[in-house]
């Protein structure tokens, strides 16, 4: 139950932050964003891509999170992410941020970076 209560509770979280940053941007791509970030911080390039890992990483659990942030969380980690319906057809999506993840394969374990995480979604509603 408590696990339960958590994952909601990240859910939450991850919503309110993507409704309170949605609010805030502008209609201009995430990258444009990341890139103003990066030059206000006075980064090089390090900051602007993920570093790329290598061998196995350790698959996060990413369900029940809106797309954007589980697509931004196995990047960080150097897995790729496919998007598919309930059906297992592939879902091309505009915006990530209208998706809830109802389920990942793998759901945990380790992968070799690089490889892909399948992610069952649903519009968010």
């Amino acid at each position: 139950m408590n696990r339960t209560v958590v994952r909601s509770a990240l859910a939450a979280v991850a919503t309110t932050a993507v409704l309170l940053t949605s609010a805030c941007s502008s209609d201009e791509p995430e990258e444009t964003t990341e890139v103003e970030a990066t030059e206000e911080s006075g980064s090089d390039a390090e900051t602007e891509e993920p570093a790329e890992a290598e061998g196995p990483v350790e698959v996060p659990d990413v369900t029940l999170l809106i797309l954007a942030t589980a697509q931004d969380n196995l990047g960080r980690v150097g897995l790729e992410v496919v998007a598919v319906d309930e059906a297992g057809a592939e879902v091309t999506v505009e915006d990530p941020t209208t998706y809830l993840v109802t389920a990942q394969d793998p759901a945990d374990g380790e992968l070799e970076a690089g490889e892909t995480v399948t992610l069952t979604v649903a519009p968010r509603g």
